[in-house]
């Protein structure tokens, strides 16, 4: 039996396919995403090849997430 917390998430890819994340996938994200926003480079390399908007859709995420 599943505990609460690892309920599968589920999470949309670039093809608009429906992705179903565990509980370890989600801490994984959940840090790289810290880490990632934590760094100046890694914010600037986000805003060069995705968009400024998307380092804000990283944050946002994060939060959702129960991160920082």
């Amino acid at each position: 039996m599943e505990e609460k917390d690892d309920v599968p998430v589920g999470l949309a890819d670039k093809t608009g396919a429906l992705l179903m994340i565990d509980k370890k996938e989600r801490e994984l994200v959940r840090e790289l995403l810290a880490m990632t926003l934590k760094s100046p480079s890694a914010r600037e390399w986000i805003s060069k090849k995705l968009g400024k908007e998307y380092v804000q859709i990283g944050v946002k995420l994060l939060k959702a997430m129960g991160g920082e």
